[in-house]
């Protein structure tokens, strides 16, 4: 959706609409020394992937990562495949948007994608000066499987939240 033609920017939005992709050739300096991509770089392009994802759903302003869920890596990336993150927006609430992040790769020789890690990040929606939170368009909800999605995503956003409080009142302990 263009929200650029005078279009209601807080019209629901379809999942669809903010689904995107980054790719890279790995290279030595990203690896470890057996020769495989470090977990923090994939977590890294997956915190891009993921935010571009949830900029795109929200249509302006800033967005923030308030959290990286259960990413879970499935195996190794070697030097020289191709890595492959695809996201798109699974939640949205008054100001917060979660992402579904899969990591692919493929080696050059032999084509064909595999899945190397999949979770999930959420995003909160800030001003353009990136200060303030600000409400984002509701996600389009039209199947059953959105409906799944949705439910879904309501009880990880529960988990996330109970995460998050238990971390507040714990943030004192280790001072």
């Amino acid at each position: 959706m263009d929200v650029t033609r005078n279009e209601d920017p807080m019209a629901p939005r379809a999942a669809a609409d903010s689904r995107v992709s980054l790719a890279i050739l790995t290279v030595p300096g990203q690896a470890n020394p057996f020769g495989t991509l470090h977990g923090g770089v994939m977590l890294r392009m997956a915190d891009e992937c993921g935010a571009v994802s949830a900029l795109r759903h929200v249509g302006r302003g800033q967005v923030t990562t308030a959290a990286m869920d259960s990413m879970t890596f499935l195996g190794p990336v070697y030097v020289g495949e191709r890595v492959e993150i695809v996201a798109e927006v699974t939640y949205a609430g008054r100001t917060s948007i979660e992402t579904r992040i899969e990591i692919h790769a493929e080696a050059l020789q032999h084509p064909g994608r595999r899945m190397v890690g999949s979770g999930y990040a959420l995003y909160v929606a800030l001003d353009d000066e990136g200060k303030r939170p600000h409400e984002v368009p509701p996600l389009l909800t039209l199947t059953e499987a959105d409906r799944v999605r949705d439910e879904e995503a309501r009880a990880r956003q529960a988990i996330r939240l109970a995460r998050r409080d238990e971390a507040r009142r714990r943030s004192g302990e280790f001072l």
